[in-house]
């Protein structure tokens, strides 16, 4: 039996998403967060085997967190499970230790399958998804919309501060200097033809970055 915990803001989210799982014969749901410290802080005690995280919580981003709960419980297995469906996302959240990767318009027949597959040690990844990295990979960060042409650190350096993050905690989450993240933050800017605070989050938003 697989020990799931889902991490999720909208309860109404995770009211459907329970009904689902409560049909499954091989999977049990152990537990429920609606924010990263509440995740946190029940981590030890439940020992899920697989936890779907979505990406935007109100107290931090989702792929933040995976390296942290890979260091502290190396047993668990991270899916997440968001709405925002640019490559980018995705090849970030792998970058940072994902073992999957679906949408939330997918059916629960594939995320019973991605809850499945990472339980077993392998990677999963939502079928729309798969053939976005494909290209994404092949022709590295020459795409059409101005996420692709930012590099892998300039995009979760932006996912922070266009979520209303400072440059302070920015560089405290990320482990940089501030001096580092204001520089990146002035280049952000000049790639993406942004000239004021009010622009770098109308685009943050307009990304649903934030």
């Amino acid at each position: 039996m697989i020990k799931l915990m889902i991490v999720d803001d909208h309860a109404m989210f995770r009211d459907g998403l329970r009904s689902q799982i409560q049909t499954c014969d091989d999977i049990k749901l152990i537990g429920e967060a609606d924010s990263a410290a509440q995740m946190l802080a029940q981590l030890a005690t439940l020992r899920p085997d697989v936890i779907i995280l979505d990406i935007k919580l109100p107290d931090g981003s989702g792929t933040s967190l995976i390296p942290i709960i890979k260091a502290k419980h190396t047993y668990c297995r991270v899916i997440i499970l968001t709405m925002y469906d640019h490559v980018r996302y995705a090849a970030h959240a792998l970058d940072q230790g994902a073992d999957g990767f679906v949408l939330k318009g997918a059916p629960f027949e594939e995320l019973k399958a991605a809850v499945l597959s990472v339980a077993a040690g392998k990677i999963f990844i939502s079928q729309e998804m798969a053939g976005k990295l494909v290209v994404h990979t092949l022709h590295g960060k020459h795409g059409n919309t101005p996420l692709d042409t930012l590099s892998k650190r300039e995009f979760e350096v932006l996912t922070h501060l266009g979520r209303g993050m400072s440059v302070k905690k920015t560089a405290d989450v990320l482990k940089l200097s501030v001096k580092t993240i204001s520089t990146y933050k002035q280049r952000l800017m000049q790639k993406l033809n942004l000239h004021n605070q009010a622009e770098f989050m109308r685009f943050a938003i307009d990304s649903e970055l934030e």
